[in-house]
Formats: structure tokens, sequence, C-alpha cells
């Protein structure tokens, strides 16, 4: 075997291992995000976490610096999925009122399918605000649902419309009717939808700011 052969086989070894160990985390991460879901960050730790997962608190730490560690990396990996998911909806080759009509629904669908974990968003952003371990994963995260929201206006051809205060009022919005169907309210996403529509249909019609 050549030098060169070697070192191919060494790469290829140590990319085999950085894999299966990326792969580990996001196993206990999908884990994680089941217990968070249902307990919260305050009332979970990393024991509780390891008991739900099935593996030893040892493990976690191999994987994972600390609870904040594995917290915003679960945050992170469940956010980035849905932001793709929201995107995939923006890339299709469809008119401004489909786009109008599917994204809603993609939300409101969310809403139905993913609360609990969309709760701990909402739960790790409070925390933010209380512990600088979380501000670059909350702020990151929202940059990037930024993103998303301008994306979305873009695709609608209203350019000079600011992406910010309409993430902000769709953050609203979905949070309190997130917070409703949470306490029981089954009509919440459909009432998400209705309202949303409406204010949407305010975006559209509003006149480019000429500031």
């Amino acid at each position: 075997m050549t030098r060169l052969e070697k070192i191919s086989r060494l790469v290829d070894k140590a990319d085999a291992k950085s894999n299966k160990r990326a792969r580990k985390k996001d196993e206990l991460a999908d884990h994680a995000i089941a217990a968070l879901k249902q307990l919260g960050y305050a009332r979970t730790g990393l024991r509780d976490i390891a008991e739900m997962s099935g593996v030893a608190v040892g493990t976690l730490h191999y994987y994972f610096e600390d609870k904040v560690d594995l917290i915003t990396y679960c945050v992170r990996r469940y956010k980035a999925g849905f932001i793709d998911e929201m995107q995939s909806i923006l890339s299709d080759d469809i008119d401004a009122d489909q786009i109008v009509e599917r994204f809603i629904k993609g939300l409101s669908l969310s809403i139905r399918r993913d609360a609990e974990t969309h709760r701990l968003w909402y739960d790790i952003r409070t925390q933010a605000m209380f512990d600088p371990a979380f501000r670059d994963v909350a702020e990151e995260i929202e940059a990037g649902l930024i993103d998303l929201v301008a994306n979305f206006t873009d695709r609608l051809g209203l350019p000079h419309v600011d992406p910010t205060p309409v993430y902000l009022m769709l953050d609203a919005t979905f949070r309190f009717h997130l917070q409703k169907f949470l306490a029981g309210e089954k009509s919440a996403p459909s009432n998400f939808e209705k309202q949303i529509s409406n204010a949407f249909a305010l975006v559209v019609d509003a006149p480019a700011s000429k500031g």
C-alpha cells in the first residue's frame, strides 16, 4: 500500500467516525426533544433526558458539554427542519395567491402537529432574556425565521415590505393560537388561518413606503 493510499484510508476512517458521531448526536437529540417538549427546560435535567433516552448520563456528557449544549443543539435541529419545510413551500412554481394559502396552511399544520416542540422554542427564547447562554441560538433562529418571511414577501412581489414587522405579526399570532391549542382549543389552528389570512391581505394591499 502506498503512502497516499494509507493517508486516504485514514481520512476515510476519520470521516466515518465523524459521521457516526453526528448520527448518534442527532439520535440523542431526538430523544431529548421528546422529554423537553413534555416537561419544558426548567423541569428537565440531564438525568431525566438520559432516562427517557435509555442511555447513561455519562453518554450524554460524552456528546454534549452540558444541558445548555444539548438543548441548543435540539432546538437548532428542530427549527432548521421547520424552516426548511416552510422554505420548500415557497420554492414551488405557483402564483402568489397559492403561495399565501399554502404558507398559512403549513403554519397551521405545524401548530397541530408540532405544538409541544414549538412550545419548547418559545420556552428557550424566553430563557434567553435571563440566561446569556441561550442568546446566540435564539438570535440565530430568529434571523432564520426573518429570512423565511423575507423570502415569502419576495415571492409575493413585495420587495418594499420590511420582513421584520411581518415576522413579528406572524410570530405573535402563531404563539397566541399555539397557546390556545395547547390549552385544548381544537379550533385554534383554523382560527389562526382566518386571522393571519386577513392580516396578509392588508400587507399585500399596503402601499410602498416612501421613507
